[in-house]
């Protein structure tokens, strides 16, 4: 692909990545809570894929010196820390795996559909492996062995013999990431393609500068105790399913309570103990940083509200879509009208 820089001002293309900076923060702080009120679909694999996307296009655009990869990475990190305090240690590692890894692969392979594809297949396949990882730790091999017998026990109704169900279950959920893998990997380097040519369509609508401001994320309190209260949910009925499938009583039994006592260890160890501290020690990294990066990230922060706005408009207006056209329509406003938003106060204005 051809680099950015002959196209644009060294000004103009350190502004668009500031923006698209501000955009990944954004995606990772706060379109979360934007996309659950607007009732959006697949909201983790739209979050993951937005982060490789903003990359692509970091890249892109500060090509040779991919090193700004890094430092996007760690404004947006101090971001996430400063405005989701709750955040847990998974999301930082996800963040900077993405980071890294988009750094690594662009430094020895340069932008390309190749780098590309590599960049967003194992970006969501990590994402989907820690959250495998994350589910084995709090539930054990109970989790995985109660999986097997209550499939078994439904294939059983069909005629169906089967062994080994969960490793199915497990396979078809990382199709699903390598799949959406390949999507993601296909709709970047087409919205790198058309990302320079001038589209009347993606002038900013009005609706972004007339309408008040939108209160539409979610307080991060609020997702850290539900995020608690499914874990308690899945554990009960986890516990139900190995009592009502084991092959008797006192094995049911045995089995529920191994996994009550060994859920409840790994939740008092992980969210007393490891977590807190593995993210205590990240945000002392992050705050030693923040002195060096202070005024990118407080352009950062005061584009955040802004974010929010772009990001609900850019749902309504997609409306006329379907599928994964209203997707691209989606993220290529949000990044258009990301990169073209200007502080104006009257049509005059609009179309000067």
């Amino acid at each position: 692909m051809q680099t950015a820089n002959s196209n644009l001002t060294s000004a103009a293309r350190n502004m668009a990545i500031q923006r698209l900076t501000a955009l990944w923060a954004f995606c990772e702080s706060g379109l979360g809570g934007v996309m659950h009120a607007l009732q959006i679909p697949f909201t983790g694999l739209v979050i993951g894929g937005m982060a490789v996307i903003l990359i692509c296009l970091i890249a892109q655009l500060a090509a040779p010196n991919y090193k700004q990869i890094l430092q996007s990475m760690l404004i947006v990190l101090i971001v996430k820390a400063m405005v989701s305090p709750h955040t847990p240690f998974p999301a930082y590692v996800a963040v900077s795996f993405q980071g890294l890894l988009g750094w690594l692969l662009f430094t020895l392979l340069r932008v390309n559909l190749f780098s590309i594809f590599l960049l967003s297949i194992l970006a969501m396949l990590e994402s989907a492996l820690q959250q495998l990882l994350i589910l084995t730790l709090f539930f054990g091999q109970s989790f995985w062995k109660a999986a097997d017998r209550m499939l078994q026990f439904i294939a059983a109704q069909f005629g169906v013999a089967t062994s080994h169900a969960s490793q199915w279950l497990v396979g078809t959920y990382l199709l699903i990431y390598l799949l959406g893998g390949i999507a993601l990997a296909w709709m970047a380097g087409s919205l790198i393609r058309g990302f320079f040519k001038a589209d009347p369509s993606y002038a900013i609508p009005e609706e972004l500068i007339y309408s008040g401001e939108y209160s539409l994320a979610a307080k991060n309190s609020s997702r850290h105790k539900n995020r608690i209260w499914v874990i308690v949910i899945v554990m009960f009925l986890l516990s139900a399913l190995l009592f009502i499938f084991a092959p008797n009583r006192q094995e049911g039994w045995m089995a529920v309570v191994k996994t009550i006592s060994w859920t409840l260890s790994a939740i008092l160890l992980w969210y007393l103990i490891l977590g807190p501290l593995f993210t205590r020690l990240i945000i002392q990294f992050l705050q030693k940083k923040e002195s060096r990066f202070s005024e990118q990230v407080s352009q950062t922060l005061a584009f955040l509200p802004v974010m929010r706005r772009i990001a609900a408009v850019a749902w309504q207006k997609s409306k006329p879509f379907s599928g994964w056209k209203r997707w691209h329509r989606f993220l290529s406003s949000l990044l258009h009208w990301t990169l073209t938003y200007t502080e104006m106060s009257s049509p005059e204005k609009i179309q000067a």
